[in-house]
């Protein structure tokens, strides 16, 4: 092994001890449906949901930091970078996603999806960020858009949490 070899592999096996020593989720949740007058306030609905993942896991043992964002975001890309920047910041190995929408045929649905957050190397092996990795963990529930008044988003959140410590059991 190359000595330059040899400092990177080190520098990732530090980076992943520091990520499992104090593993971080960052719990991430935009609006995809537009506030319309009259319909529901689709903000503060994925905020709701993901406080309630994020409680659960907290409960759970686990560190996170719950973060949103507005459905009507001006560059999603820029978005995508600071989001990619605050879990770097904090020290975070793993995103998970939270969202309440409707699709296109009117269907209610609240996801729950859990990426891990990789180390991105740049010229000479050099940490410069991270990156999102395939989701490792994927549960939704789909309802009738007219059920949304009786949902109780708190427990169907704490529920789709479970599922996932279920099968991430550290």
């Amino acid at each position: 092994m190359r000595w330059r070899d040899a400092i990177t592999a080190a520098v990732l096996a530090a980076a992943c001890g520091l990520a499992s020593a104090t593993p971080c989720t960052l719990v991430f949740g935009q609006g995809r449906n537009p506030t319309l007058k009259g319909g529901p306030d689709w903000d503060t609905l994925n905020q709701q949901f993901n406080a309630a993942i994020s409680q659960a896991l907290d409960a759970a043992g686990r560190r996170v930091m719950p973060l949103t964002a507005d459905s009507v975001q001006a560059d999603p890309e820029a978005a995508a970078l600071a989001l990619l920047r605050e879990a770097d910041r904090l020290g975070c190995a793993t995103l998970a996603e939270t969202n309440v929408f409707a699709d296109e045929q009117d269907t209610l649905v609240l996801r729950l999806r859990v990426y891990p957050l990789l180390p991105t190397l740049g010229p000479g092996g050099t940490l410069t960020g991270l990156r999102i990795g395939a989701p490792v963990f994927i549960t939704q529930r789909e309802f009738a858009l007219k059920a949304l008044l009786r949902l109780k988003l708190d427990a169907t959140g704490q529920q789709l949490a479970a599922e996932y410590l279920q099968h991430d059991r550290r």
